[in-house]
């Protein structure tokens, strides 16, 4: 009916799990890690990776771990846009203490922006400057929370649009949102991504 809005079923995984880790990427892509297809049961353990594109509601099998991950482990993203892996205890008093690495598929796609200089705070509805070098070329600013998971849930991950403008080869003019309601207090991670992703 008119005004009803329309919801898109996301596509199915390529591995039913449960006890995942679901990670947002600066690509704004979702990592997906870990799991186990039933329950805590290692036997049933999913090592394959998995990266969904929101855009196309696509997922593509990325990186095989080496360690199970189940119930009790996590998936951070990192400042400079790897994954770690760490945890998992199915098997109480049994604690996993290996961590991996995830090297996203965009950490491969050519020479990374870098930001020179910005600010280490920020104020709500602030007009900040970030330094690169990259300027003209940046497709997206953003600040992502840090991670925080429990119990296969990290309910603060947010990404964080920031409108801005290039002026000149070297700089970003950025503007903070105004609402905490869209970036509640606290710490972020910002970063840039160019053109090419």
């Amino acid at each position: 009916s008119v005004g009803t809005p329309h919801y898109t079923n996301a596509a199915p995984l390529n591995f039913a799990r449960m006890h995942l880790n679901a990670t947002l990427l600066p690509d704004r892509t979702v990592f997906i890690s870990g799991g186990s297809g039933h329950g805590e049961d290692m036997m049933s353990a999913v090592t394959e990776s998995e990266i969904y594109h929101p855009t196309t509601n696509t997922w593509t099998v990325a990186a095989k771990a080496q360690v199970p991950r189940l119930y009790h482990s996590v998936a951070l993203l990192l400042p400079d846009g790897r994954v770690v892996t760490a945890g998992s205890n199915p098997a109480r008093k049994n604690d996993e203490l290996r961590l991996e690495l995830f090297h996203p598929p965009y950490l491969f796609r050519g020479a990374r922006p870098f930001i020179q200089q910005a600010p280490d705070a920020l104020k709500y509805g602030q007009h900040i400057e970030i330094h690169t070098p990259q300027a003209p070329d940046i497709k997206w600013v953003e600040l992502i929370r840090p991670g925080a998971t429990t119990h296969s849930c990290d309910s603060e991950q947010r990404l964080v649009d920031l409108p801005f403008k290039h002026h000149g080869l070297c700089h970003l003019s950025v503007t903070i949102p105004k609402e905490p309601n869209l970036a509640p207090p606290g710490w972020y991670m910002l970063y840039i991504v160019n053109k090419e992703g």
